[in-house]
């Protein structure tokens, strides 16, 4: 085993500060504010505006966004959609927004709030709700969007709670399954709906797929695996069975080799996406006495091995068959690891971004950023040779890949705090875009133009 210590190399100084340009600018509005929503700065008249937000206190994982090519009958010309789901502004209500033009493309009533990430999967939304609900719904009309049917306007108003109630087998009480009423509720959402699953706890986090099968997370720490086309649940896992052991995040990465979790008493675990069954578990630690252990970022797999931090002292590589450590490097980190050809980029709990050799773990460059808030995301725009940070206030940076350089600065979010790492906005803007607690989210896009030379700073 390698141990590497940041604290031997110097930092490299800044050069250049330059213009990180705000594309487009989303907050929440209501439903009497639609169907397009309001531009809302001068920057954002570049560029169409989009909405979408994430799950609150939930951590704030990417939007799933898909392309679509829609032909519109009055112009005879195919456009682009890009919808992009989540939590719309009113209580249990799902909204779809398109990124390119800012219209809202659905906004419907589901059973619940939203508490995991929407996923489009071949043809079919995966939806999870903080009512134990985790549904499969078509992708609906010439947008794409998902389809809950006439029937979700009754997961508004008063009886809401109860129709809720009859839909969950284990929440049912003797007089609820004997009322008609309720039990036609309960067949035509059966219908109308290609599956739904129940849970006596909220699902979480963002759903996977792989193996013809679903994989998502449960707030009482389990692990489920659905058949995609009947919704049979496959297997169950209570992946953190001991009661000083509880899963960090509801980050999950599935991977040919299997599925990979991380506990807060600072464990990487490995399951067997076929059957549920635990293959190992790892401590990742560079001392005991560590006051946040937590391995709260996913990890990253690679060819050769997989790398991940816990979230105060260490980055390790393990070695995919013998779990050996490969290397270690002093810096943990709350954000998942991104890699790029032959190296990986970490976002450190120390404030700086570090560039690592894959294989060896040695240091290639250390960047320490102005910011006292941690650094909750990080993202590549390799065509622009070009990695973007943000911190926990919403500071954006954007730092050369090459060398560490700082090209590109912006102040603290005028949005709150972050609570999610980057999605990818429109390619062929370099646009990524952050969720806010405010909640909302805005997207950002690096113009190599803007660079500012060290000649002119």
């Amino acid at each position: 085993m390698v141990s590497i210590s940041c604290a031997m190399v110097a930092v490299i100084p800044a050069f250049a500060d330059g213009l990180i340009v705000q594309s487009t600018a989303m907050f929440p509005v209501r439903p009497a504010q639609l169907p397009r929503l309001a531009r809302l700065s001068p920057l954002a008249e570049q560029a169409s505006v989009g909405f979408a937000l994430l799950p609150p206190a939930k951590g704030g994982a990417a939007l799933q966004a898909i392309r679509h090519g829609a032909w519109s009958t009055d112009s005879e010309i195919s456009k682009t959609i890009q919808p992009v789901c989540g939590q719309a502004a009113d209580f249990n209500t799902l909204g779809c927004w398109d990124l390119v033009s800012g219209e809202v493309l659905a906004d419907v009533p589901i059973p619940g709030q939203l508490t995991t990430v929407p996923q489009y999967h071949e043809g079919s939304w995966y939806v999870g709700t903080s009512r134990g609900f985790f549904i499969r719904l078509e992708a609906n009309g010439s947008f794409l969007t998902p389809s809950f049917g006439i029937d979700s306007q009754l997961f508004h108003g008063p009886d809401a709670r109860s129709v809720m109630k009859s839909l969950a087998n284990a929440a049912t009480t003797s007089s609820e399954r004997n009322d008609p009423l309720l039990q036609n509720f309960r067949a035509r959402f059966r219908g109308s709906w290609q599956w739904f699953a129940t849970a006596n706890a909220e699902f979480v986090g963002i759903p996977q797929f792989g193996f013809g099968q679903v994989y998502v997370l449960t707030a009482n720490q389990s692990l489920n695996a659905y058949d995609l086309l009947t919704g049979k649940m496959n297997w169950s896992v209570r992946v953190a069975p001991e009661a000083q052991l509880r899963l960090a995040t509801t980050s999950m990465v599935l991977h040919e080799k299997g599925i990979l979790l991380g506990t807060s008493d600072g464990y990487l675990l490995l399951v067997d996406p076929k059957n549920g069954q635990l293959q190992w578990r790892q401590p990742i630690s560079l001392s005991p006495s560590d006051r946040f252990s937590t391995v709260a970022a996913s990890a990253l797999a690679l060819g050769d091995g997989v790398v991940v931090s816990n979230a105060e002292s260490s980055t390790q590589k393990l070695n995919w068959e013998t779990r050996a450590v490969e290397w270690t490097y002093a810096a943990g980190s709350v954000v998942q690891p991104k890699f790029d050809e032959g190296a990986v980029f970490i976002a450190g709990s120390d404030g700086a971004i570090h560039k690592l050799d894959a294989r060896t773990g040695q240091l290639r460059w250390r960047r320490a950023l102005p910011t006292s808030s941690p650094l909750l995301a990080l993202t590549l725009l390799k065509k622009q040779d070009v990695l973007m940070a943000a911190s926990s206030d919403g500071s954006l940076f954007a730092l050369r890949m090459s060398n560490g350089d700082r090209e590109g600065t912006g102040a603290s979010s005028n949005y709150g705090p972050v609570v999610g790492d980057f999605f990818n906005g429109r390619n062929e803007l370099a646009e990524v875009c952050l969720s806010y607690r405010t909640p909302g989210f805005a997207c950002w896009s690096w113009i190599p133009s803007l660079r500012i030379s060290r000649n002119e700073k």
